[in-house]
């Protein structure tokens, strides 16, 4: 009855002008009554209870969830004898979000429950895509427009990719026909405020340059919702979910856990790109690693089923391996605990570098998850990869950047591979395909540049180096190396650059005691030969000697070791001794 009365007032007021809406009783007439449709107020009903069902039932989507909220306050409000006129409102709304955020469920959804809560007339819902309201001709747009907008009346209209009635973009002579879609558009919809409902949905960015296009697009659409990236358990859930509605099957116990670790350590960069595609990828994937695996078990055959592994030959059951996780908790606390070992026999001469990895790996065994908020700290651990490492020697730096992205990949922080670039490329031709190969590889990962201190050379490529870093999510590592003066500069020089790596780890220069020491490490390593005695100190001497002649800084510490062993190991292996002399270091004619 309530449902009948409350249609029936809304048809009224439909019928009648504001004025004489204004100065009349609450009268109702028979075409307001509509008694031929009530035979479908039980059917709404039932619907409102699925579509309640269904979105409570939602992964993700907290900012359709809490309109809704809203939306259902305000009907239950009337309902209660509240004005009618409440729900008569403009209900067009803008859906934004990154590829597989769900802005096509969002509208679906959205026009099922306005719907069954009757805020629309019509169980009528238009999918199109905003480029067909573009005709091909001059004089085609306008009544393409107004027969898509007539075509949606008392129901909901959507548009995808909106973006495309931006008529004027990056600064090009405009669309006309992409002007005149949107224009007559927003006319349709001022003339037909309540009745439709238009939903308008694109990517986040394109979306916002669409809005300030045209102002009167914000009249028109009071409504904007962000659909934010799903988290990784939500993604595992999808995935879960996905596996049962078209597949039939389900997940071993414990594999929706490891599938959202799993997706957090290797596919995180991948989220802001395909989102929920992203888990029905990993579900088909697994569909034929299933049945590889049942496959191969079947032509072994024969043996004895085990108990403890009732899952493994179950065709219905997806295991972890399915889901190429190959990983165990065992397995990563045991490449935790190797990093931790290198780090630990990091040598003297890098203790700086060994204090600041050490610190960090005790923060990280401490912390929580990586999801946590940012009162466990994770807002700094998340940052904990931006770092600046300046001496003398960037073999050292380089070799200090890889454990570091070895650590926080280890522990969960970054998910991608570590990618090594020369800022020299930057100083040579266009750097835009530079900078787009550095964001696309970078991404959940980490970028090592090497010879960063070169910017300092070239303001305009320093500044397009420091937009790029930018744009890379949070959860990327970057670490410059360089020498220690010119990188300072260039940090003066461009500040964006410093808030990039606001970390600077300083490597001493080595001593010519230190590279001797180095020099016998690398013949151990390299050849398994150790030093005959006296060697040692002859090596000191002529590093100081060699370093004493030569400009500073002309000669990195690893060119001094490199130039001397390679003639050093050539020697000692003609001549086959156990002990690497002085005549292997330095010929008679050297």
């Amino acid at each position: 009855a309530r449902e009948l009365a409350q249609r029936a007032i809304s048809s009224r007021n439909a019928r009648l002008s504001l004025c004489r809406l204004q100065g009349s009783p609450l009268l109702l007439t028979e075409p307001d009554l509509r008694l031929d449709a009530a035979h479908g107020l039980a059917s709404l009903a039932e619907q409102r209870r699925a579509v309640r069902a269904e979105v409570q039932g939602l992964t993700g989507m907290a900012p359709l969830k809490a309109f809704l909220t809203q939306l259902e306050a305000k009907v239950e409000y009337v309902a209660r004898g509240g004005d009618p006129r409440l729900l008569e409102g403009c209900l067009n709304i803008v859906l934004t979000g990154n590829p597989g955020a769900g802005k096509t469920t969002a509208a679906r959804l959205l026009a099922r429950w306005l719907r069954a809560h009757g805020l629309l007339q019509q169980d009528v819902f238009v999918e199109r895509n905003a480029l067909e309201l573009k005709g091909t001709h001059i004089g085609w747009t306008c009544p393409q427009v107004k027969e898509m907008v007539a075509a949606s009346m008392g129901g909901c209209l959507f548009l995808d990719e909106a973006y495309a009635l931006s008529g004027s973009r990056d600064g090009d002579r405009g669309d006309s026909f992409a002007d005149e879609a949107l224009r007559t558009l927003l006319t349709e919809l001022e003339n037909n405020r309540t009745s439709l409902c238009c939903v308008l949905a694109g990517y986040p960015e394109a979306m916002e340059r669409l809005l300030r296009a045209d102002p009167g697009l914000l009249r028109r659409f009071p409504h904007i919702l962000r659909l934010d990236d799903y988290a990784p358990g939500e993604l595992a859930a999808i995935a879960a979910s996905t596996a049962h509605a078209r597949y039939g099957l389900r997940l071993a116990d414990g594999v929706r856990e490891a599938l959202a670790e799993h997706i957090a350590r290797e596919h995180r960069a991948d989220i802001p790109r395909r989102n929920a595609s992203l888990a029905v990828g990993v579900v088909e994937a697994a569909m034929n690693r299933l049945a590889s695996r049942l496959a191969g078990e079947a032509a072994i055959g024969g043996a004895a089923p085990d108990p403890a592994q009732s899952n493994a030959a179950d065709p219905r059951t997806l295991l972890a391996e399915d889901f190429g996780i190959l990983h165990s908790r065992a397995s990563e606390e045991g490449e935790r605990a190797d990093v931790l070992r290198r780090i630990r026999l990091l040598p003297a001469e890098l203790a700086p570098a060994r204090e600041l990895l050490l610190g960090l790996c005790a923060r990280l065994s401490s912390a929580f998850p990586p999801s946590g908020g940012a009162e466990d700290g994770s807002g700094l651990l998340d940052r904990a990869g931006r770092l600046a490492i300046v001496g003398a020697d960037a073999a050292d730096g380089a070799a200090v950047a890889r454990l570091l992205h070895e650590l926080l990949r280890a522990h969960g922080r970054l998910t991608g591979s570590l990618v090594e670039r020369s800022a020299t490329a930057l100083l040579a031709g266009d750097a835009a395909p530079w900078l787009e190969d550095i964001r696309e590889a970078a991404g959940g990962g980490m970028l090592l540049l090497h010879d960063a201190d070169s910017l300092l050379a070239s303001a305009p490529a320093a500044r397009h180096l420091a937009a790029a870093l930018a744009l890379l999510p949070p959860k990327s590592g970057v670490v410059l190396l360089g020498t220690s003066g010119e990188l300072m500069s260039l940090f003066r020089t461009t500040p964006a650059l410093r808030a990039a790596c606001p970390v600077t780890l300083a490597l001493p220069d080595l001593t010519p005691q230190q590279l001797a020491e180095r020099f016998a490490r690398c013949a151990r390593a390299e050849l398994g030969a150790e030093l005959a005695p006296g060697v040692a100190e002859a090596l000191a001497s002529h590093f100081a000697a060699t370093r004493g002649a030569e400009p500073e800084g002309a000669l990195s510490p690893a060119v001094l070791i490199e130039g001397l062993m390679q003639p050093a190991a050539g020697r000692y292996t003609l001549r086959g001794g156990q002990e690497m002399q002085l005549s292997d270091l330095f010929s008679a004619t050297a």
